[in-house]
């Protein structure tokens, strides 16, 4: 590997994208169209430029549209660089006008990865022949429905700032997808929510942008991740453990409320003036554990959250994590048991209620300390100590 290639895969790696995917025209040009007009968008095309690469070459000729400035200059020099070392490069034909991307109408979609609660954005955008978008942009629930939507008439300039904004500033990651699919979420979505006010109602907008049948409600696929078999899922899943690490998935975790009752049922087995060997202690942990997984992260619910979240994964150069989600997501829907013993779920759940565990165990102690009291399973232990010290003279 040349130095100079190779500084170009650090330099894609700190964006957090997979080079060898994008030279090997794996990666969708759409996943960096949110970085094309940021403060790093000339870093970026320059670093894809120097993969000297077809693939490379389709990925700036795809990107050619959606930049601007020095980000499009920047683009062009790469794409003639490319040339200019013998790199077949996309050429628009020339009885053709520059043509806007579109997904096979005048009508787009873009979904966004779940959040800690479950929470994506899902949006429409529909071009208007006066040259802006009507945006209908909606924040839904896995699985408890529509959040909120709304419907604004907005340029393509703004449209591009507000998702370079949103992944700039609050960490979201809007990657496009088929419209139908998307709209069949937002129906979905609508028809969960309990609450019929005009903050959630997508029906009302709706026909603004299509008056289709709406397909029925699935997760959208992924080229660059397909779904394992079970077998290989079980393969995929038995080593998730490092997604616990991943964004989003490191910021995933039940509520403070949610969690409560097992924490306490964990506190309460620890203070218990009951004598329980190490091995009764643990196994009694582990039935709770169980219980809170699938309490705290119902199988169909987080099936569909790794699926969602898989996609946008894979459409930003992340195979790898994408098939461990999708894996996950498979064992819990054909196989739930086994799901809830992957890696991932039960390090999930052992995270989130050790952390509040933690924080229980702190402030019981502080407490202690200002009373001077001990509970009866401290004198117990304590009084158990003494007498395994105690030797006869």
């Amino acid at each position: 590997m040349s130095e100079r290639r190779a500084a170009a895969v650090a330099a894609l790696a700190k964006l957090g994208i997979d080079a060898e995917a994008l030279a090997e025209g794996r990666l969708a040009a759409d996943a960096l169209v949110p970085l094309v007009n940021g403060a790093d968008a000339v870093r970026l095309v320059a670093a894809i430029g120097d993969l000297g690469s077809a693939g490379a070459a389709a990925a700036l000729a795809g990107l050619e549209p959606h930049a601007g400035g020095a980000a499009r200059r920047e683009v062009r020099r790469a794409l003639y660089r490319l040339r200019q070392r013998g790199v077949a490069t996309p050429e628009r034909p020339v009885d053709e006008p520059p043509r806007r991307r579109d997904l096979g109408s005048d009508i787009e979609g873009f979904v966004s990865a779940h959040d800690a609660s479950g929470d994506r954005l899902l949006w429409l955008v529909k071009r208007q022949a006066s040259g802006g978008s009507l945006v209908v942009a909606a924040q839904a629930n896995e699985p408890e429905g529509l959040r909120d939507v709304q419907a604004v008439d907005m340029s393509r300039k703004h449209l591009r700032a507000v998702r370079q904004r949103l992944a700039r500033e609050g960490g979201v990651t809007l990657v496009a997808a088929p419209w139908a699919t998307v709209d069949a979420l937002l129906v979905e979505a609508h028809e969960r929510t309990t609450t019929r006010d005009r903050a959630r109602d997508y029906l009302r907008v709706r026909a603004e942008v299509t008056a289709e049948p709406p397909a029925a409600p699935a997760e959208p696929l992924s080229s660059q991740a397909p779904p394992p078999g079970l077998d290989e899922a079980r393969t995929l899943a038995a080593a998730s453990a490092p997604l616990l690490g991943e964004a989003p998935f490191a910021a995933w975790g039940p509520g403070a409320e949610a969690a409560a009752p097992f924490v306490a049922e964990i506190t309460a087995l620890r203070d218990s003036p009951l004598v329980l060997n190490e091995l009764q202690q643990r196994e009694r942990v582990r039935e709770v554990l169980r219980r809170a997984a699938e309490a705290l992260y119902p199988a169909a619910a987080f099936a569909r959250r790794l699926e969602g979240t898989a996609y946008v994964l894979a459409e930003t150069g992340r195979g790898p994590a994408a098939r461990a989600a999708l894996a996950i997501a498979a064992l819990l829907r054909a196989r739930p048991a086994e799901g809830y013993e992957t890696p991932f779920v039960s390090g999930a759940v052992e995270r989130a209620l050790g952390t509040l565990l933690s924080a229980d165990v702190a402030r019981q102690t502080e407490e202690r300390r200002s009373a001077l009291v001990a509970t009866p399973g401290e004198v117990l232990r304590a009084r158990e100590s003494s007498r395994r010290g105690h030797t006869r003279g």
